[in-house]
């Protein structure tokens, strides 16, 4: 979230999220979070993304509905703010200081790994029509700078159940996480790859899934998008389920890198902000920074829930998916 004349966050997201948790103690206390680079990735920019969780759904609509209220909620409390649903940056070369759409899918134990595999093995598709952070430094860099480079996400290993890589078996909730998603504010876009990830984790067969070749190819679809092992995927996946190839081949990455191109990283900034809010009806009214606002989010939100940041720290790192 960016105050006006800044394209890089400050410590006044925390008042934000202060506001939006007083308005609603008992949802907000365990669905929102905040995050902070890491290491040198500091020295760029040291507040992070902000994160924001939904309730447990059995629907793809009620998911949304839900998703849309949470919008709003923050739309109201961050006022002055703009939102930039982007999976990095356009300014900074910072892989730990990205965002993302987390998607958690419930399974039985018995089931998980078999769907775990199965997801895998189209995740590259959803990535791709998720795609929406084109630039790292102020340059163009390919289709997704936060895909390529991220620290936080990456390849896959032998272990599902560590915590920084494509998709994961979640020690703290026990679902089959898919965390390669950048941020998507387009709904029409989100609900297609919801519906496609439901479909793909009820579908009763077993894909064949190579990790190592899921590895060796994205190192290439990461930055070039639509590839051939790509190609051969969406029809793979065409097979369980119905899926727009303008999905992953015209992607929201292409249009605002294209915006940057011509009139300005400031300008693609408005268009993800507005995309964003458009389910909401809350309009942005930008304001300037205020050292009291950074203030009052430290005090008023971080240092009270520091007990549960580091509960959930621990839970995703020493817990045991149940």
């Amino acid at each position: 979230m960016l105050e006006k004349g800044r394209l890089t966050p400050t410590l006044q997201s925390l008042d934000y999220l202060r506001r939006l948790w007083w308005s609603d103690l008992k949802t907000y206390w365990a669905t929102t979070h905040s995050n902070f680079a890491r290491g040198e990735d500091r020295r760029e920019c040291f507040m992070g993304s902000i994160e924001i969780s939904t309730r447990v759904h059995d629907s793809v609509d009620a998911l949304l509905d839900d998703l849309v209220a949470r919008r709003t909620a923050l739309a109201r409390a961050v006022r002055g703010g703009r939102v930039v649903p982007t999976g990095a940056l356009f300014t900074l070369n910072s892989p730990s200081n990205t965002a993302s759409t987390h998607i958690h899918v419930g399974v039985p134990t018995t089931e998980r790994e078999r769907v775990y595999r199965n997801l895998a093995t189209f995740a590259p598709l959803f990535a791709l029509a998720s795609a929406n952070s084109p630039y790292a430094a102020g340059r163009r860099c390919g289709l997704s700078y936060r895909l390529a480079q991220s620290s936080l996400i990456g390849p896959l290993r032998a272990d599902p159940e560590y915590r920084f890589q494509d998709l994961i078996i979640s020690k703290r909730l026990g679902t089959v996480e898919l965390r390669l998603c950048d941020p998507m504010p387009e709904l029409t876009r989100l609900r297609m790859v919801l519906r496609a990830v439901r479909a793909v984790a009820s579908w009763g067969g077993s894909a064949d899934f190579c990790p190592e070749t899921y590895n060796h190819e994205r190192k290439s679809w990461t930055i070039r998008g639509e590839t051939q092992y790509i190609q051969e995927l969406r029809h793979k996946l065409e097979r369980i389920c119905e899926f727009d190839p303008s999905l992953s081949a015209d992607t929201l990455s292409q249009r605002v890198g294209n915006i940057a191109d011509e009139r300005g990283i400031e300008s693609a900034y408005a268009k993800l902000d507005r995309i964003w809010r458009e389910p909401t009806g809350v309009p942005v009214c930008p304001e300037s920074t205020s050292a009291w606002r950074a203030a009052s989010g430290l005090l008023g939100y971080y240092a009270l829930r520091v007990p549960w940041i580091a509960w959930k720290g621990y839970k995703e790192w020493y817990g045991k998916a149940s």
